[in-house]
Order: structure tokens, then C-alpha cells, then sequence
């Protein structure tokens, strides 16, 4: 079967952690035989590191560069006339791209895209996903929870249309082999009881619960923050005041995340963003405790 992937987040290189579950789905098809096509973005632009929300906040005009690549993906996605057309994030994925295919369209939700819809007025919120409901044969949410979330929020007709293609499902995740790299860096360790954070530095990744966490605990010494965002300075700003041993690494490729998160003492894990966090099944494939706060 041809199939088309349309994803505004896919990796740059074997490294990169951006969008590597979609890239796992991506093999596991190829691995099944098909042939897959994936439209997505150059780096940079609209799309990327820290999100598209935060990118076009600090610069309004890449919401050009984005309005451009929809256009170019649903061309792309004309010209791959494939079967099967697999749109990761509803908006603008599914929606507008995906509905103007002619393929089978299914639909997956990560987390950010369902709660863009909701942050919609009501009446485009309605229109927007009644459109991806109509088009759609299957719209899979990460969590059950993402999916209930979107669902409460429309109207009976709408939320009816929706739950008759929602299934929930968790996406691949591709575990590369790090022992080595966890070697290392227990080493790096050694002698200090650790925990590891890792995300980018956002408001809605509540990274400060962390750093108060480890300033109240007693069986913690210190804090590594692994990535980086437009909250770092008041980060490290809390980390002074609260008297607390965090070392800050920025953003660093996949590998040597999962190295800090296999050699800490426990991750901590205060989003709200995520539908279902990648980071925290990371941390429990590689036998680190989670601590949610």
C-alpha cells in the first residue's frame, strides 16, 4: 500500500528527538511492506524547537512560511496519490491538509493539536472538527484522557461523530541501544543521588516543580535539566534562591537525553501539555523510577 504521512514534526537526523515516534511509526510501516512517503517541513521556519505556538509568538511572520508549507504539503500529498493518508496532529495536519486528500484519511492526536482545538471559539472549533470527523476513517488519540478532554468540549452531534472513529492507542517508540552512554554518565554521577528533568524550558512544562521538589527532598541531591526554552534564566534564577544543585545541559540530541535519564535516580515529570509523554515511557523502558508532580 502507498501511504502518505503528513506531520509538521519529524526528525532532522538519526539523532534528533523531534518527532521520533512518528518516525518509528514511519519504519514499522515500511517494515510491513508499504511505501511511505513523509511530508513534513525543512528546519526551521514556522515549525520546530520550542513549538509552532512560541515560534510565531516571536515572530509573527513565519505564520507565512507556515501558511506556504500547507499549501506545499497538500500538493505534495496530490501528487503521492496514496491509499492511506496518516496525519499526526489535527490541526494542520488532518485539518487543512488532510481533508483535501483523496486517499483514506486517519487521523493521530499527540496532545498540542487537540488542545488547540480547544482554544478555539466554539463555532470554529465545531466547524474544524466536524470537518476532520467527516473526512476521516480513523482518528486515534494517544490517551484516553486526550480523547475525553476534546470530546466534552463539543456539542452531542459533533462529539458523536467523533467517538464513532476515536480509538485510543499509544504511538511506536524506537528505544536505541545507550547502555554505554548510561555508563558514562553515571559516572558523571557518582556519588550524587539524581534527578533528571527533560522537555523544553516552557511555562507549560512546570520545570520549577521540579527544582522545588529536589530543594525539599532529602533523598536528592541535585537536578539535571535536560533541554532549553525561553524559561531557562528564571529557572536558573529558582535553582539560586532555593539553594539547589541543577545542572542545566540545554538541548542535547535523543541519545544523550536518554543517557541523563537512565542515569539519574528518577525523572521528574511535571507537564500538562502531553496527551501521553514520550519522556515518561522512555524512563520506564529504561528502568527509571517517574515521579510525577
Amino acid at each position: 500500500m502507498r501511504i502518505a504521512i503528513v506531520t509538521t514534526s519529524y526528525p532532522a537526523h538519526e539523532d534528533d528527538a523531534a518527532g521520533h515516534f512518528v518516525r518509528a511509526g514511519a519504519r514499522e510501516l515500511e517494515r510491513q511492506g508499504h511505501d511511505v512517503e513523509v511530508v513534513s517541513p525543512e528546519p526551521g521556519g514556522a515549525f520546530g524547537w520550542p513549538g509552532a505556538p512560541a515560534r510565531l509568538r516571536e515572530r509573527p511572520h513565519r505564520a507565512f512560511e507556515a501558511s506556504s508549507w500547507i499549501a506545499s504539503a497538500r500538493r505534495r500529498v496530490a501528487r503521492a496519490d496514496a491509499e492511506l493518508v496518516i496525519a499526526h496532529w489535527a490541526m494542520p495536519c488532518a485539518w487543512p491538509i488532510g481533508i483535501a486528500t483523496r486517499g483514506r484519511l486517519e487521523v493521530v492526536s499527540h496532545g498540542g493539536d487537540a488542545r488547540l482545538a480547544l482554544g478555539l471559539p466554539a463555532v470554529l472549533r465545531r466547524a474544524v472538527v466536524r470537518a476532520i470527523a467527516a473526512r476521516a476513517s480513523a482518528w486515534t488519540f494517544v490517551s484516553a484522557r486526550l480523547r475525553d478532554e476534546l470530546c466534552e468540549a463539543l456539542d452531542g452531534e459533533t462529539r458523536a461523530r467523533v467517538e464513532r472513529i476515536a480509538r485510543v492507542s499509544a504511538p511506536a517508540l524506537d528505544m536505541p541501544d545507550v547502555s554505554e552512554a548510561i555508563a558514562r554518565r553515571r559516572l558523571d554521577l557518582a556519588g550524587t543521588r539524581a534527578a533528571v528533568s527533560v522537555g523544553r524550558l516552557v511555562a507549560s512544562k512546570r520545570v520549577a516543580r521540579a527544582i522545588e521538589h529536589v530543594a525539599g527532598a532529602r533523598d536528592l541531591d541535585a537536578l539535571v535539566v535536560v533541554g532549553d526554552g525561553p524559561e531557562r534564566a528564571r529557572l536558573e534564577g529558582l535553582a539560586r534562591d532555593r539553594r539547589v544543585d541543577v545542572r542545566f545541559v540545554g538541548t542535547v540530541g535523543r541519545r544523550e537525553a536518554l543517557a541523563w535519564i537512565g542515569a539519574a535516580d528518577v525523572l521528574l515529570h511535571g507537564s500538562v501539555a502531553e496527551g501521553l509523554s514520550t519522556v515518561v515511557r522512555e524512563a520506564e523502558s529504561l528502568g527509571t523510577r517517574v515521579v510525577r508532580l
